[in-house]
């Protein structure tokens, strides 16, 4: 079978607009955690998309909150994905509404609307960015509550020596 190009429309193109100038990168986010301590986050995101961690479906492997340690790594691990995707999300919501406002204006749009128009969708990625620094500060939270609300047991207890009389009747 031969490789032959598309006709003109084949592909739908007739149907799309493609007057979009101006600069437009190619985001993309990747995940690398690494696993250390006490096995919490021990799960590694594969770059293609795949399963990591032993078949975890989790991007920051099973979570297994064995100790205090599991806890804190997670959590620290948890904000630091999430600031990630905030940042990344922040700078798309730009980039995505100055190439906006730099596309074919509808007919009989002054500049200023096409403005507004391009940050009402820009909008929706700076709020997703706002969700995703709101989950880092909750996964600080909980770090937080849990040293607060278990301090009691993350101290090492003073151990009882053994009794030197032993029971007698």
């Amino acid at each position: 079978m031969a490789n032959t190009k598309p006709q003109a429309g084949a592909n739908g193109s007739q149907a799309k607009n493609t007057n979009f100038t101006g600069f437009a990168p190619k985001f993309g986010l990747n995940i690398n955690v690494s696993g250390g301590g006490g096995g919490g986050g021990r799960g590694q995101m594969i770059a293609a998309g795949g399963q990591g961690g032993g078949g975890s479906h989790f991007i920051l492997g099973d979570p297994e909150f064995n100790s205090a340690e599991d806890v804190r790594n997670y959590c620290n691990h948890v904000r630091a994905l999430m600031i990630q995707a905030a940042i990344e999300l922040a700078m798309a919501s730009k980039i995505l509404e100055a190439r906006l406002a730099q596309a074919q204006k509808h007919p009989g749009d002054n500049p200023i609307q096409a403005r507004m128009r391009a940050l009402k969708v820009g909008r929706k990625l700076k709020k997703a960015g706002d969700g995703a620094t709101a989950a880092a500060k909750s996964a600080v939270g909980a770090y937080g509550a849990f040293t607060r609300e278990y301090a009691d047991l993350m101290r090492p207890r003073p151990q009882r020596p053994a009794s030197t009389n032993p029971f007698k009747f």
